[in-house]
């Protein structure tokens, strides 16, 4: 009889284990569970804010599921547009606590990638998810609905265009950008024509987003509708130099007259140490705030420097001060004014400053790289290797190209042909088109979730886009 009983016992125990490996044993165990309780904090109106991104704003409660047995469980709190079912749910935190404290950065991060529109409030779902391990069913807590307001970290510009400015194409030629250091806010120095009409465009194309005079309720008096049939904003001030400021989101124009901004070069570099403004000095082209451009015949083994106005003072700018980057084609002359030496060789150039990024370039420069690669695409090769894809060139931060999706893999997008230092995540943008959503894999990468086979896709880096074709 002992024998017999040690026969059924164990024969009851492999049956257990062996039960444990069917799937409608998951379905029990579910069943049984008591679900995890999400706790709803005492505020639920969070506006987030660049000022305190390294801050935590909320901390998140819950309470352990019942699995009527001691579990060693693993939370993720997930979030999603309130109404999306969690269909693009996107991960907060993940812990084996019973709470998760949110980071004001990360999470504006995170929910820039959900396609929050920043400063704009919109309704979040949270849940938290339990696991155990493969042979217990997943458990989802009660929803909770929170209102976050992301804050922008890019700031795309708008451009100009008509011949109130450079004239009505083509593109990107004849754009006037407008520089960006705000959400929605914008402002440059250039040149109007008198009675002449223009227009501003949130991209280097004539669509699909244009404004033009009935946008704004405040106008400066230098502009007024030009009332053309597109109602696009007539000069109306003099011809010349002004700085004018756009806010889209207060749907106003400013504008001042300024003095034309100008830089010149001088020195036994490029032919003689003429005072800035005669002899042949030269003075350089315009480009934008900071930027400047000229074509010059540079004298090895002489010395130059940058002025920014047609005198001696008082503003100069000599090697040092470009500490972004100068080409070996110059080096520091360490003559007591550290003005610029010339050890290529003499010849014609295309010299390019920028005072903001402190950099000085020579040449026409190379057009900016993008790749994608991934077993989204069919591997993971380095970019610029293998099956990884160039895309091409279209104008600044836009790159498309035509690639062979598998559905269920993931890729990303890298600037430059390896795998550092820079490259772009699911999480860096904020419009996605709904057949990529984000991997959760580690890296969160972007993972295409649409039927195999090939399709076109436009990347924006700028306005951090991604769009589908």
């Amino acid at each position: 009889m002992k024998t017999l009983k040690l026969f059924l016992s164990a024969l009851l125990i492999t049956s257990i284990f062996t039960a444990c490996e069917d799937d409608s044993v998951k379905a029990v165990v579910k069943s049984e569970v008591s679900p995890n309780n999400l706790q709803t904090p005492a505020t639920t109106a969070f506006v987030l804010t660049s000022a305190i991104k390294d801050q935590n704003f909320a901390t998140i409660n819950w309470t352990a599921p019942d699995y009527g047995f001691a579990a060693a469980v693993n939370y993720t709190l997930q979030a999603d547009k309130a109404g999306n079912n969690f269909a693009n749910a996107v991960t907060l935190a993940s812990t084996t606590a019973l709470q998760a404290s949110l980071n004001v950065g990360a999470v504006n991060d995170i929910l820039l990638g959900l396609g929050l529109v920043p400063e704009e409030a919109t309704s979040v779902e949270i849940r938290v998810v339990s696991n155990v391990n493969s042979h217990v069913a997943t458990v989802y807590s009660n929803k909770v609905t929170l209102t976050l307001t992301a804050y922008a970290t890019s700031f795309p510009p708008i451009w100009g265009m008509g011949a109130g400015l450079n004239g009505w194409g083509p593109w990107p030629d004849k754009a006037v950008e407008w520089q960006s250091t705000e959400f929605r806010k914008y402002e440059t120095v250039t040149y109007f024509t008198n009675g002449e009409t223009f227009r501003w465009f949130a991209q280097l194309d004539w669509g699909p987003v244009s404004y033009n005079f009935p946008y704004f309720t405040t106008v400066s008096p230098v502009f007024v509708n030009g009332n053309d049939g597109d109602s696009n904003l007539r000069v109306n001030g003099a011809s010349g130099w002004y700085r004018v400021g756009v806010d889209l989101n207060a749907k106003t124009v400013t504008a001042a007259a300024v003095e034309e901004p100008v830089m010149y070069i001088t020195g036994a570099g490029i032919g003689g140490w003429d005072q800035p403004g005669t002899g042949v000095s030269i003075k350089m082209t315009y480009l934008k705030p900071g930027k400047f451009q000229a074509d010059a015949n540079f004298v090895s083994g002489q010395t130059f420097r940058f002025f920014g106005q047609a005198n001696w003072g008082p503003v100069s700018y000599n090697y040092p001060f470009f500490t972004g980057g100068v080409p070996n084609f110059f080096e520091n002359a360490n003559d007591g004014d550290l003005n610029f030496r010339v050890v290529g060789e003499s010849g014609s150039k295309k010299v390019t400053i920028d005072i903001n990024e402190k950099t000085v370039t020579l040449g026409d420069p190379p057009l900016p790289v993008m790749y994608m690669t991934g077993a989204g695409i069919g591997g993971w090769d380095k970019p610029g290797q293998g099956v990884s894809i160039q895309m091409t060139y279209k104008s600044p931060g836009v790159f498309e190209a035509t690639a062979n999706f598998v559905s269920g893999e993931a890729f990303r997008f890298f600037a430059q042909a390896d795998w550092g230092p820079t490259s772009y995540n699911y999480p860096y943008f904020t419009t996605v088109h709904p057949d990529f959503v984000n991997a959760n894999d580690g890296d969160s990468n972007l993972r295409y979730v649409g039927t195999s086979g090939s399709r076109k896709v436009t990347v924006n880096i700028t306005a951090k886009t991604v769009a589908l074709e």
